[in-house]
């Protein structure tokens, strides 16, 4: 099969670290460059990594919340406008559409279990976990499941109904809800169990993100060692990317609200508001 390779852009991005203090260029200038640089076939690659942003900005849209819109966002208010109307033009992801079916369908809504969001987030997870890209397939995987552990963690810690919490139908869910051991008899599956549930038992809310955080980024190495000069390589330098940007923006003040925000909002069983966010708002 035919691969794109991309040296003179790859040999131009500026070497980024978790605890850099610094990023000289913004995440949608970044963006744009991704847009400029790579073919159409591997942008749309690219584009799975920012649908979330999308995703955050369609909620925003359907609650009729038409201010501060994400600009990591591909899709305008003006484009859910006509794609939500007779004028149609099919731009969207197909999981878009039937979303906002199902949510303008008041006899659906009715037998909903799961807020909006979390709903939002399982079809987009079905969506991109269709693509053909292995990089990227390993990815989802990967931070679906370390994502979806530790909110079974969470839920058994402050007695939460963990089935509204968790995203999709897998081996991994389905071992959170029914089994009671520590890891939840993952151990044989998930080779980073014990160091999630470790993590997931640090106090230290900051120090548990950090770590949380080095897990993913040690992966997109991990996955893509032995690529040079691929869609990959740019796919994986995206991602940590919008993590280091995460903490750039992070102070510890700041840091400690938010966390205290979503484990306030977990102890009353509404919503794990970023969990499932590539990693923050980087406008």
């Amino acid at each position: 099969m035919f691969r794109n390779y991309y040296h003179y852009f790859i040999a131009g991005l500026q070497d980024i670290f978790l605890d850099d203090t610094e990023v000289h260029f913004s995440m949608l200038d970044f963006k744009e460059e991704l847009k400029e640089h790579l073919k159409p076939e591997d942008y749309t690659l690219a584009e799975l990594l920012f649908l979330p942003y999308d995703n955050e900005n369609l909620l925003k849209y359907l609650n009729e919340d038409y201010e501060d819109y994400n600009k990591l966002g591909s899709f305008s208010v003006q484009d859910f406008e006509v794609e939500f109307s007779d004028e149609k033009q099919g731009i969207l992801p197909d999981y878009m559409y039937e979303f906002v079916q199902n949510y303008k369908d008041e006899e659906q809504t009715k037998h909903i279990n799961k807020s909006w969001e979390n709903i939002l987030t399982e079809m987009y997870y079905n969506y991109v976990l269709k693509t053909k890209n292995k990089f990227l397939k390993q990815w989802f995987e990967f931070n679906l499941n370390l994502n979806n552990i530790l909110i079974g963690h969470n839920c058994r810690k402050y007695n939460v109904d963990a089935e509204k919490q968790l995203i999709g139908n897998s081996f991994v869910t389905q071992s959170i809800l029914n089994n009671n051991a520590k890891d939840f008899g993952l151990d044989s599956e998930i080779s980073y169990i014990n160091e999630v549930i470790a993590l997931a038992e640090n106090d230290n809310l900051l120090a548990r993100e950090k770590g949380v955080d080095n897990l993913r980024w040690n992966k997109v190495e991990e996955v893509t060692l032995f690529d040079y000069f691929s869609i990959e390589v740019v796919l994986a330098y995206t991602i940590k990317l919008d993590i280091a940007y995460r903490w750039l923006e992070l102070d510890e003040e700041t840091g400690r609200q938010m966390f205290a925000e979503i484990i306030d909002n977990l102890k009353t069983g509404f919503e794990f508001p970023k969990e499932f966010a590539i990693n923050g708002k980087n406008k």
